[in-house]
């Protein structure tokens, strides 16, 4: 085996062990790093395949393996399955938006589960709604009647869908064929005419949908009064933001649509030392990242401190304390 291949590899029985250690099964899990130090691995949740979080974790997971030892990732429904998974302790780090770390802190004291902390804030997600050209769909009201995915159940789209579905005067329920499909399986059923809309979440661009733009006419969906509207009733997190023109096939102008954080979150038990260099790895990695994964390009140590209402790991704060970096 070569060095570099040493680095970054798959075993299929390693795997099948470190499932039964963290409890999950339904998900493959990708190895990165020598394990030189350390001899418990680190796990971090990733999103769906197509996804900007993916693809990031991905990347993020392959430059950690070289500071941290064996680093892990798993593929998940997204941002509310993540949190789940971290606030039961079988995984050390994982994605998620600000609108859903505000509703699982509603539900953890309740379920047992621990309280998350931020390492950082990374990018911002973007709320695409995404119609077959063809349609007469210009709101998000005009999905009344339709065969609409809102995501995986356990994902951050699907909630971040059903309060814009609300906000337009839907009930998610009974005004619509309420779908819930992977970004893959959605994608799939859209080039198949078996939806006319999906909701995702994710940052710019996300590969899902660069894919299907140039495949199939599809359109985005301004939400520019539905980002007020959530920004109102759910807080600041919410706000609106501008898909550029060309970001897809077929797109001739901007797009006002719904953004909101996405953060790299541990929980209070994670230990000091394993977050602080985790930290250090997010920014130190970020430059390299940003050629595959544009979006990454957001991520900066003085921008990354601002992580609002959720609360700093300790050992993230350490990081940006050495780093000379305050708010």
């Amino acid at each position: 085996m070569t060095r570099r291949a040493g680095r970054r590899w798959i075993l299929a029985a390693a795997a099948a062990v470190l499932l039964g250690v963290a409890g999950y099964t339904s998900s493959p899990w990708t190895w990165s790093g020598s394990g030189s130090r350390r001899t418990t691995p680190v796990l971090l949740a990733i999103g769906d395949s197509g996804e900007v979080d993916h693809s990031y974790g991905l990347a993020l997971a392959a430059a950690a393996g070289g500071e941290l030892g064996p680093t892990g990732t798993l593929t998940t429904a997204g941002a509310v399955e993540n949190l789940h998974l971290l606030g039961r302790g079988r995984v050390t780090f994982g994605f998620a938006t600000a609108d859903t770390v505000e509703a699982y802190a509603a539900q953890s004291a309740s379920t047992g589960e621990a309280p998350v902390r931020a390492l950082a804030r990374l990018y911002d997600n973007y709320v695409h709604l995404i119609v077959r050209a063809e349609l007469p769909v210009h709101t998000a009201a005009d999905l009344r009647g339709m065969r609409v995915s809102v995501g995986s159940g356990g994902s951050g789209t699907a909630l971040v869908a059903d309060r814009v579905l609300r906000a337009a005067g839907l009930d998610p329920d009974g005004d619509l064929r309420r779908i819930e499909l992977s970004l893959t399986d959605a994608n799939t059923a859209m080039r198949e005419r078996r939806i006319e809309a999906f909701f995702v979440t994710g940052g710019l661009a996300t590969p899902a949908v660069l894919d299907l733009a140039r495949q199939s006419a599809v359109r985005l969906i301004d939400l520019a009064d539905i980002a007020a509207t959530l920004r109102s009733t759910y807080g600041s997190y919410y706000q609106a933001g501008s898909v550029p023109a060309g970001t897809y096939r077929g797109m001739t102008g901007p797009v006002t649509t719904l953004v909101v954080p996405n953060l790299l979150l541990a929980t209070e038990a994670t230990p000091d030392d394993v977050v602080e260099r985790m930290t250090g790895v997010l920014f130190a990695s970020a430059a390299g990242i940003t050629g595959s994964v544009p979006a990454v390009g957001q991520v900066d140590r003085h921008a990354g401190i601002f992580t609002g209402a959720v609360p700093l790991h300790d050992g993230a704060r350490a990081y940006y304390r050495a780093a000379k970096v305050a708010r």
